[in-house]
């Protein structure tokens, strides 16, 4: 009777609409199974009780072999992934179902800004961003969505009440809380139908033929569940950074094995640096605004062509171990990608690179300007009247004192000696000390320290319109499993954001067509 009743009522409620899922509830009522009632129900009779995602435990669904469980699969629960499942239902895909392997979804979101989470940037260009691929696909696919169009959809449709940081231009949610974000997000997938099963793990994809047309559709191979068989499949499982929250590269995985991807090989990305300080010294701590560029191999593949990479932002952090800030973090990838892909370096663990076999490994160099001055303000400054005054104290007038008297050693220079008394040679390897410092850099603290993963599918085998696969169609990717990644100040949401939304609705298009 109440099967029935739900049947009748949803008819009525939705103009007949929704007829598949109002029988797929009753079914699941006569089996006595546990199971999430759609919100429009729920208002319907009455029981729409608010529950916390954040707590919520996982789901494990007990199904029959090769069933045909959803339209469209979406394969992590991360920015990206809720974004595409969304998208994916308000498109019109009936049955939209989210597989995340752990017990939560969003464990990123809720780590980003400081748990602040800086959803967007206040502007974005394709100079933001960072991909090995073609650099048309990537402004392609940014130019199908804007970061205003992104914003309204963030507070109109998910919301979010957002404002300006200024000081950063970055855009924030008013409660300044990453947990908001996150479980605005879930919410707003919940309103539109989406299934999201945690606990999930999917290993692997496998062909199968639908209705006798080979190729049509995809099985998940499960985890300690039996597979199931579904029409379209996005993967938005993330790269291989904070392993910790679940991410460890099984996306890469299934889309060289599964799916004949060949990949831009994987790499820690906004990662901070390992080496030695200068002048011997240890100034964990100190920091510093500076002028960071990065020299590209001298002789190397197209280094003529080449020009030279310069942070986007001056921070700079001394670590225990190194190097970091957010000057450091802009550029460390184009250091890491090489330590990484050349031979006898580690494909990402946390290990210093100073070892004697390592000697050889000919690196891109940074090289920074301490404090931001150029060469000629330094010369004026260490020539200026009166002779008696120390050079160190002219250094730190625009130098933390620690890192003054660090680079006075590095330039083999002494404490006490006076302006009149420098000699012309100490005073030029001073300025470059100054000026034109070559960190040392010899390794990277690994994916537990980075931000993103760079590297991944490269975007000439995708469709830039449709996020769908060249190799596998009916699978779509977004999100960092792609080789893209943006700087650290929103453009990697920007990024989750819009491959998400072109991923759910190209694939919502698919099923469409095939139900035709």
């Amino acid at each position: 009777l109440l099967a029935n009743q739900i049947i009748s009522t949803f008819h009525l409620s939705t103009n007949g609409r929704s007829s598949m899922v109002a029988e797929r509830a009753a079914t699941m009522f006569f089996l006595g199974a546990r199971m999430r009632i759609p919100s429009q129900v729920r208002r319907t009779f009455g029981v729409d009780r608010k529950v916390s995602t954040a707590s919520r435990k996982p789901k494990v669904s007990v199904r029959a072999q090769g069933t045909s469980n959803a339209s469209v699969a979406v394969l992590g629960a991360g920015a990206a992934g809720l974004t595409a499942a969304y998208f994916a239902a308000v498109s019109g895909a009936k049955r939209v179902i989210v597989y995340e392997r752990t017990s939560e979804a969003g464990k990123k979101i809720l780590m980003s800004g400081g748990a602040r989470c800086n959803v967007l940037p206040v502007s974005a260009r394709v100079e933001d961003f960072v991909t090995e691929s073609t650099p048309r696909k990537l402004k392609n696919i940014m130019a199908s969505w804007n970061v205003e169009r992104c914003r309204e959809w963030l507070e109109n449709d998910i919301g979010l009440e957002l404002g300006i940081e200024h000081v950063t231009n970055k855009y924030f949610p008013l409660s300044n809380n990453s947990r908001e974000v996150r479980d605005k997000l879930v919410e707003a997938c919940l309103r539109e139908g989406v299934d999201i099963r945690y606990g999930a793990s999917v290993e692997g994809l496998r062909r199968v033929s639908d209705d006798g047309a080979d190729g049509e559709a995809w099985s998940l191979l499960m985890r300690d569940c039996p597979d199931e068989r579904v029409s379209a499949v996005i993967l938005a499982m993330g790269g291989m950074s904070f392993p910790a929250v679940g991410t460890d590269g099984t996306g890469y995985v299934i889309a060289r094995r599964d799916l004949e991807h060949d990949l831009a090989e994987p790499y820690p990305a906004l990662v901070p640096l390992t080496g030695k300080h200068p002048g011997g010294e240890q100034l964990p701590g100190v920091s510093v605004n500076v002028s960071l560029e990065c020299e590209p191999i001298p002789g190397g593949i197209k280094a003529g062509k080449k020009k030279k990479a310069k942070a986007n932002r001056e921070g700079f952090l001394f670590t225990h171990r190194g190097f970091s800030g957010p000057a450091v973090l802009d550029l460390s990838h184009n250091v890491v990608r090489s330590l990484v892909r050349t031979k006898g370096c580690n494909k990402g663990e946390d290990v210093e690179q100073s070892d004697a076999d390592m000697v050889e490994v000919v690196l891109p160099s940074l090289v920074v300007s301490w404090s931001g001055e150029s060469r000629d303000e330094w010369q004026e400054r260490l020539a200026a009247p009166p002779g008696k005054a120390l050079v160190a104290t002219r250094l730190r007038e625009g130098l933390p004192q620690r890192l003054a008297d660090a680079l006075l050693a590095e330039a083999g220079v002494d404490n006490d000696c006076k302006v009149a008394d420098l000699r012309r040679v100490d005073r030029l390897k001073l300025l470059d000390v100054l000026t034109k410092y070559r960190i040392p850099v010899d390794g990277h603290q690994g994916y537990r320290k980075a931000e993103v993963t760079g590297g991944g599918v490269p975007l000439d085998e995708i469709n830039f319109q449709s996020m769908e696969s060249l190799k596998s169609p009916g699978v779509y990717f977004c999100g960092e499993v792609c080789d893209v990644f943006g700087r650290i100040g929103g453009f990697n949401f920007l990024w989750a954001w819009t491959s998400g939304r072109l991923a759910g609705m190209s694939a919502a298009k698919l099923v469409s067509e095939k139900n035709q």
